[in-house]
């Protein structure tokens, strides 16, 4: 991967760029089948001049055959900051709401609103007493420090997996890399009141949530080759496609990433919408093939 991209330096944010795409190489089974937005700039030169020699051909799959920059990449950006403060009106007081509107525009155009309208709300805080209080909520920790044989491992829960009857899918971060972990459950813990009871030895069976999403069953269901977060949502309902055509736009491991169409027909049912969490054992999107 590294001699593919010229050898960039492995720092941020090149370090990421490199080490996303060769995840993704194994991933999906074959190099360069889906290619990050990020690569795609970098090779592109938005970026920058690369220390060594970028690999051609690669360059050719990753960006066809647009023009590769010669020049420094910020020249080419034209000023924002005047184009910022009219679109954040009369919201903005300060230098600091015009750059948090900048980096979060939906997010910090919300929060100016509702700090014109005098509806913010603070989220509460709960006195430490209220934590072993009778009907005090229950916590659960979804990011902590482990310590196996003398090394200690950074551990991140970014999602699971539909429970099956005997095995789920944890998707976990281990000091920055993505795993996989199945874990199967040999008994219940009921939870009440903020008590561990043991309850059967055989897990209960359990309906579907609500709007829960399908498993992939055919080669027209579109999934995520790994944990992420939905970006974008290329397709309608009852749009043509062909294979390879980009459907989808995913956020994982901090990098943009196209899903391409996996066959060629008609798009017959999309499951998801910018800003969930999805996972790859989740249909996204379904397509009828031809």
């Amino acid at each position: 991967m590294r001699e593919d991209l010229g050898y960039p330096p492995l720092v941020t944010p090149t370090s990421q760029i490199v080490g996303t795409q060769a995840v993704l190489n194994v991933m999906t089974g074959a190099r360069y089948k889906s290619i990050t937005q990020e690569v795609k700039l970098y090779l592109q030169g938005r970026y920058g001049a690369t220390p060594g020699m970028v690999n051609e051909e690669v360059r050719k799959l990753a960006i066809g055959n647009l023009d590769v920059m010669s020049c420094r990449p910020a020249d080419l950006i034209p000023p924002e900051l005047e184009k910022l403060r009219g679109e954040a009106d009369s919201l903005a007081k300060s230098d600091e709401d015009v750059l948090s509107y900048a980096m979060f525009p939906d997010l910090g155009r919300t929060f100016l609103q509702e700090r014109a309208a005098g509806s913010l709300k603070p989220e509460p805080l709960l006195p430490i007493e209220a934590k072993n209080g009778e009907g005090a909520p229950r916590f659960a920790a979804d990011e902590f420090n482990i310590t196996l044989h003398g090394e200690t491992y950074h551990i991140k829960l970014s999602a699971s997996g539909r429970a099956s009857e005997t095995q789920r899918p944890f998707f976990v971060t281990v000091d920055g890399v993505s795993e996989e972990v199945l874990v199967e459950a040999l008994n219940e813990i009921e939870l009440a009141g903020g008590l561990q009871t043991s309850a059967a030895s055989k897990p209960a069976q359990k309906a579907p949530a609500a709007g829960q999403k399908p498993r992939p069953t055919h080669k027209g269901h579109v999934t995520a080759a790994m944990p992420g977060t939905i970006v974008d949502v290329l397709v309608k309902a009852g749009q043509k496609v062909n294979a390879g055509d980009p459907v989808l736009v995913i956020e994982a491991m901090k990098m943009e990433n196209e899903v391409q169409a996996p066959v060629s027909g008609t798009v017959t049912g999309i499951f998801t919408a910018k800003g969930e969490s999805v996972t790859p054992d989740m249909a996204l999107i379904e397509i009828q093939p031809e």
